[in-house]
């Protein structure tokens, strides 16, 4: 948590004077902007994971933090929206080490209909999973691609929708596994009053190429967050927790997650 916490502030001072100029909006607009996979800002979330009870006697732990900036493409008649996340791992098991996972790396493009903006869009793209981990244990040692699709639907105070992705493995060692992995994420937000937000959400994964046991991996939980502001710096807090309610042999038990958002609505 420390390291987390160093590594947020470190960003938060190199960014402040560029933050001094795209600080608009309410904090009710940027937490819904937050939330909303679709939204044109950039932003910078830092997701920390605590995996507990992990390994053969659940007695292990591994740790997680995931930089995943939201880098949008306004035009014409669209927006395309580039979502990198770059793992930083500190396990325990299967292996005590630390560094690089593999870098995931979203992008989709919405289109723009003519007349009133609608509450219902619908996006498509590619994802590309890449063998940038530091030590075996970390990544699959594959490079793998494949299409991703998001749906969000927007009503009153209610966020709603989906992100979805599969990947399979073109390249990389062949004495390791192939990779063929369907990722889904479908979240419900919904916006409370002065920059708070709540948000439950799953994470399902299913391994295709699942050798043995469950190939599901399906956490359940949610988050509660807040949009502050330091200086001219809108940041947003968030809260949760997750239960892995089928999970493969090993996997974490339970997820326990804090994350920071620094948020720049004009900067796009």
């Amino acid at each position: 948590m420390t390291r987390f916490i160093l590594l947020v502030l470190a960003l938060a001072s190199t960014c402040s004077a560029h933050a001094q100029q795209s600080s608009g909006g309410s904090a009710d607009d940027i937490s819904r902007k937050l939330n909303d996979p679709g939204a044109a800002m950039v932003s910078v979330p830092f997701q920390y994971n605590y995996l507990g009870d992990v390994g053969p006697g659940g007695d292990a732990h591994n740790e997680q933090l995931k930089i995943q900036p939201v880098i949008p493409f306004v035009g014409e008649h669209g927006k395309f929206l580039l979502r990198p996340i770059l793992p930083l791992q500190w396990n325990d098991y299967p292996q005590r080490k630390h560094g690089t996972g593999d870098l995931f790396v979203q992008g989709y493009y919405i289109p723009t209909h003519a007349g009133a903006p609608s509450p219902t869009e619908i996006g498509f793209g590619a994802a590309a999973l890449l063998d940038t981990a530091s030590h075996d244990s970390l990544g699959t040692g594959k490079y793998s691609v494949g299409p991703a699709f998001v749906l969000i639907h927007k009503t009153g105070h209610w966020t709603i929708g989906a992100l979805a992705n599969h990947v399979w493995s073109f390249a990389g060692d062949s004495d390791r596994d192939d990779v063929s992995l369907t990722s889904m994420q479908p979240f419900f937000t919904r916006q409370l009053q002065k920059g708070w937000s709540i948000s439950f959400t799953s994470e399902a994964q299913y391994n295709w190429e699942a050798s043995s046991g469950n190939a599901w991996t399906v956490p359940l939980g949610g988050t509660v967050s807040k949009v502050v502001r330091f200086g001219h710096i809108p940041v947003s807090f968030g809260l949760g927790g997750f239960y892995n309610v089928e999970r493969p042999e090993f996997t974490n038990r339970w997820t326990g997650r804090f994350l920071v958002t620094l948020a720049f609505p004009e900067s796009h």
